[in-house]
């Protein structure tokens, strides 16, 4: 009878939840903002560890917020990402996600919390800088995301399967690729303007041992901004400022359009990044949400943000161009 009374409460609270997934990310990393895009002259290896933290609070029908408090998530991960420099030219970078999400969704009758951990989908892309010299800078990087991350994640006090935006991995070979601009000295010889493309194409997964096949929306991302460099003591501070336009298309299950996902968001990104040393440099950067359009009624991002450290091992002495991702 227990067992009954708490299934029965459980799909209660859970059934409203169905009616109104999270597309505003989709299962495992945040890829879009950890791509890294760098070029260096010379053969380096670059380490960068990292925090992401996003809070999703805020639940919009299309372009409307609706006063509805009774759902939210995190999505929390940490970002290990290594690039190799081969030459002037072409470099290799691997990142290695790990995530962790937590649902909470409350009702009349009491509230569900769902979560889940685990390692995410690993990427691999290969850059190469087109166009290098004193004025500009082109990079272009693409390669593959692997299914790495779990997708049969179960809820832990019914040990039902979660749902897929709720996996630490979307369970799919995706490809992606992004193509990125600089312009240095505009105005003055520390100011620069950065542009980033990036695009993810997503392929199809089973689910339910083959009873369901489940598609992410493709995703495409476009950043565009300007940064500078002051001195303060020994310190090199390069503050940034850019605004993010996110796109993804709906998604898909069994062939057809998954409800209430896909949309648009744009974002004003202010980053602040140390160097400490010419090897080591702390970087931050939040994302404030400016204007959302989703495709029917989703919970969307309140506020998410970035921590990391980089540190460089020079295996020949170089100069090393970042450009902002």
């Amino acid at each position: 009878m227990k067992i009954f009374i708490k299934t029965f409460i459980f799909l209660i609270i859970i059934i409203p939840l169905r009616a109104y997934p999270q597309a505003c990310c989709t299962g495992g990393a945040p890829l879009s903002s950890s791509l890294g895009v760098i070029s260096y002259t010379g053969e380096n290896l670059v380490i960068d560890f990292s925090y992401d933290f996003n809070t999703m609070k805020d639940l919009y029908a299309g372009n409307s917020q609706l006063n509805d408090k009774q759902r939210e998530r995190s999505t929390n991960s940490t970002i290990l990402r290594f690039t190799y420099a081969l030459n002037n030219k072409w470099a290799i970078t691997t990142v290695l996600p790990y995530v962790w999400q937590e649902q909470t969704v409350r009702s009349n009758v009491g509230k569900t919390v769902q979560s889940s951990s685990g390692i995410g989908d690993i990427v691999l892309l290969g850059q190469y800088a087109i166009l290098q010299n004193k004025k500009n800078l082109v990079l272009l990087a693409m390669g593959p995301k692997f299914p790495t991350g779990s997708t049969s994640k179960t809820d832990n006090e019914f040990g039902l399967l979660l749902p897929p935006d709720l996996q630490p991995g979307t369970g799919s070979w995706d490809g992606i690729g992004a193509v990125s601009y600089s312009r240095f000295g505009i105005f003055r010889p520390t100011l620069s303007l950065y542009t980033l493309f990036s695009y993810r194409y997503s392929f199809q997964v089973g689910r339910y041992d083959g009873q369901q096949e489940y598609r992410f929306g493709n995703e495409m991302v476009i950043n565009i901004g300007l940064t500078d460099s002051f001195l303060l003591k020994k310190w090199i501070l390069n503050p940034s400022l850019q605004f993010k336009y996110r796109n993804t298309q709906k998604d898909e299950n069994n062939g057809s359009s998954f409800p209430n996902t896909g949309g648009s968001w744009m974002y004003l990104v202010p980053s602040l990044d140390i160097e400490l040393s010419p090897k080591i440099y702390l970087h931050s950067n939040f994302e404030i949400p400016i204007h959302t359009d989703v495709v029917g009624t989703q919970l969307v991002t309140s506020f998410k943000g970035n921590i990391g450290i980089n540190y460089t091992l020079n295996f020949k002495k170089n100069k090393a161009y970042k450009i902002k991702d």
